[in-house]
């Protein structure tokens, strides 16, 4: 204990000596990071005032384009245009109040016409006027528009900023000029608050110095009369070259902002800079540094006392700690190593101490993989403190089958490993039933009583693993399988990796062959009672290099189970209109095509977008497709389902029920939805010749379909015999082999080239092999 005291206040001394090193350093951080911060949000203002300034003088240079090229036109260069061009001046005036005058100029810088507010004799020819001399000629020679400096409008009692952009007629040579006075007090853009404080500065900067535009809580139109001195350009030149590695003159051939630092004797300040090149002006944000570093005085000072107070607090918390450490450190290894809520070793226990069960010494023993069935249910119906209720009680349950040599560990939610010596498969066998057994008996809480079961996925060391993480993987695909019958359990075999794997493997290549499209698919007649041909049901298939062919009843599942239902929905869709759209346009027969669509593809929700896109795509006609729905569909939940039904049906798009009468669906479900066709699952038109209740069924369903005006088709019809009883029981459809087996596209057109009737059934007969 006495060294653990010395110890404590050794590490007490370091803390302090550390603490102080963080807050010297967190104080610099502090500092650095009202810096950022500053420079953030004025790199901020720079950019957005530079965006505003842009688009606002973009829009007025095409209203001066605009206008200008229609007067241009009209006038005839003459001071007599402007009792003809006035009025057209004096209405844009009228729809523009941001601008103070409209006016026309020749080359030589005399005015032709201007607004009715000025008088047309009293405008001075820019040319020969030394204040605006330079920028009329800029004005002439440049493509763009130009502005000129921003003066004191005293009618207007305004800041005015002259725009000018050349006109020429036949995009060569200049023919006139347009000319506008933007009023600063009338736009958004510069009014005097675009600024963030009296420690801020907002500037409009023109290329000879002047300021185009000022923003500042201190209001002066001096800032207007006068350049920027030649001391500060050369200070912030200076700066900028230093902090920046690039000239400003290289800097405005960039779109950038840039953020530096001028601190002299003279100036302490944080500069943001954007240059707009199409109108040559510089957009500067100026932050007073002295501002910044007071806001951070005063909060570092409020820091410093707060970490005083700390320190006194850590001195006095360090000799209770040292009173009541053991006792603390007992209570905290136990919780580590326990899950709270069902007092059990936890994950972090087990893998702590599993050591001693997976040495190479180690005697055998199983683990198994308890999860709870349907577990999730209970929360999302109870809530997760019902749920905890339950979990509790299951751990109760669980902890009758422990011993001193066995170990119970909750691994996750709804999941537990029970590791114990047994490793004889009959005892192993017994013990897995018995749990199932106790954990299926009734369970109460808060007076409502229910029935929970479990899956147990039994893996034994070292045979299914001789390290924990393999032997978890073996008992986790073990418990997967157990899962697929619920309530039961399973011990794991090779031939269970060996499926995992296969899994696994049909995984990756089913999507190489979506993304390289190399699935394809056929197509089975869907015959009449006359036999004739109605249309065709799409097929996918797929042929791998290595897997050889797989069937959809693997490969379908795999994709829906791993989200790749979606792409492969739409690359079937896509085929097999494309195909027999083409067969539509190359041969006089419009049959019908019917495709399968899967729970997951239905009720994505850009699924009727897809199909619509694709049916106008390859001008298919919707009244030729049905699309066929399993019934588990609409259990999941009719209300979602049947406005998706209801805009199908819009585009006289069927829908057909398949598999109907192997699922749940009820009378009243094919009353409430707009379905088109029973189709009738193989399994009971397999047996109809021989089982009289199979044909019973049949002949229901058949009628069911009549009574409620629907289509009914027969699937796996394959022989004579079939297809005479479907006949007589006013069947429809008919599908099987039959009449054809699953064909490609090129063999379907071979099928349904035209033959008489004794080439009919000879065609038949042909394609039921």
């Amino acid at each position: 204990m006495a060294l653990f005291k010395k110890n404590i206040w050794s590490l007490y001394a370091l803390i302090v000596l550390l603490t102080l090193m963080l807050f010297a350093g967190l104080g610099i951080t502090k500092w650095q990071s009202n810096r950022d911060d500053f420079t953030k949000q004025q790199h901020i203002q720079v950019e957005l005032f530079s965006s505003s300034v842009s688009s606002l003088l973009t829009s007025q240079e095409a209203l001066l384009e605009v206008v200008g090229y229609q007067l241009a036109q009209q006038s005839d260069f003459t001071r007599t245009a402007s009792i003809q061009i006035r009025p057209i001046l004096d209405k844009l005036l009228d729809t523009h109040p941001a601008i103070a005058a409209f006016g026309l100029l020749n080359t030589q810088g005399d005015y032709l016409s201007v607004s009715s507010n000025l008088q047309l004799s009293e405008q001075k020819n820019l040319l020969k006027n030394p204040y605006t001399r330079s920028s009329f000629l800029e004005a002439i020679e440049s493509k763009k528009m130009v502005l000129g400096r921003t003066y004191f409008q005293d009618s207007l009692n305004s800041l005015v900023i002259p725009l000018r952009k050349s006109i020429s007629i036949d995009g060569k040579n200049v023919d006139a000029v347009m000319t506008a006075g933007l009023r600063l007090d009338s736009t958004i853009v510069f009014e005097n608050n675009a600024h963030a404080g009296s420690y801020n500065t907002l500037t409009l900067l023109r290329l000879d110095n002047y300021r185009q535009f000022f923003s500042s809580d201190i209001e002066s139109l001096d800032a207007y009369l006068d350049p920027v001195g030649k001391d500060v350009m050369k200070r912030v030149s200076t700066s900028f070259s230093e902090q920046m590695g690039i000239s400003i003159k290289d800097a405005e051939t960039t779109a950038d902002t840039y953020s530096f630092v001028i601190s002299d004797d003279k100036y302490h300040a944080l500069i943001s800079a954007r240059y707009i090149p199409d109108y040559k002006l510089w957009v500067v944000g100026r932050t007073d540094l002295s501002h910044v570093d007071k806001l951070f005085i005063q909060e570092f000072g409020i820091f410093l006392c707060v970490f005083i107070f700390l320190q006194f607090g850590f001195y006095f918390l360090v000799k209770s700690i040292a009173k009541n450490e053991q006792r603390t450190r007992s209570q905290l290894i136990y919780q580590a190593n326990h899950d709270p809520l069902t007092t059990l070793p936890n994950r972090l226990y087990m893998r702590r101490n599993v050591d001693k069960w997976v040495q190479d010494e180690s005697e055998p023993f199983s683990l198994l993989f308890i999860d709870i069935d349907n577990f999730k249910c209970v929360n999302d119906t109870h809530g997760h403190d019902f749920g905890d209720k339950v979990l509790k009680q299951i751990a109760l349950r669980l902890m009758r089958f422990r011993s001193r040599l066995s170990l119970l560990v909750r691994e996750s939610s709804d999941e537990f490993l029970f590791l114990t010596p047994l490793t004889n498969e009959p005892e192993i066998k017994r013990l897995a039933e018995r749990i199932i057994e106790v954990l299926s008996q009734p369970y109460e809480v808060e007076n409502s009583q229910f029935l929970l079961g479990c899956s147990i996925g039994i893996a034994r060391f070292p045979e299914h693993g001789k390290d924990l993480d393999s032997l978890l993987r073996s008992a986790d695909i073990s418990m997967y399988k157990a899962k697929q019958q619920q309530n039961s359990y399973s011990i794991f075999t090779t031939a269970m990796q060996d499926a995992h794997l296969y899994k696994m493997r049909v995984e990756q290549k089913l999507r190489i062959a979506i993304e390289k499209q190399t699935l394809f698919m056929v197509f089975q007649p869907l015959v009449r009672a006359d036999k004739s041909i109605h249309g065709v049901e799409a097929l996918v298939r797929w042929i791998d290099d290595e897997l050889g062919f797989v069937p959809p009843d693997v490969f379908v599942p795999i994709a829906e189970s791993t989200g790749l239902m979606q792409k492969l929905g739409a690359f079937i869709i896509e085929s097999s209109v494309m195909q027999i759209a083409h067969l539509h346009r190359t041969t006089e027969q419009k049959i019908g095509l019917s495709i399968n669509i899967s729970v997951h593809q239905f009720s994505h929700e850009s699924f009727s977008e897809h199909l619509f896109a694709t049916l106008e795509k390859y001008q298919f006609s919707a009244n030729c497709l049905t699309l066929e729905i399993t019934e588990s569909l609409f259990i999941e939940d009719v209300t979602l389902v049947k406005p998706i039904f209801e805009d199908l049906k819009e585009k006289e798009i069927k829908i057909s029920l398949d598999d109907f009468g192997t699922g749940y669906s009820s009378l009243s479900m094919l009353k409430a939805l707009p379905i088109d066709e029973l189709k009738i699952d193989k399994s009971f038109i397999d047996s109809i010749a021989v089982d009289q209740q199979s044909l019973t069924m049949v002949q229901n369903i058949i009628a069911i379909g009549k009574n409620f005006g629907m289509v009914v088709l027969a699937e796996g019809v394959e022989s004579n015999e079939h297809f005479s009883i479907l006949k007589a029981c006013g069947c429809d459809l008919m599908q099987g082999y039959y009449f054809s087996r699953p064909i490609p596209y090129d063999e379907l057109c071979e099928y349904l080239a035209p033959m008489n009737d004794n080439d009919q059934a000879d065609r038949v007969l042909e394609n039921t092999i």
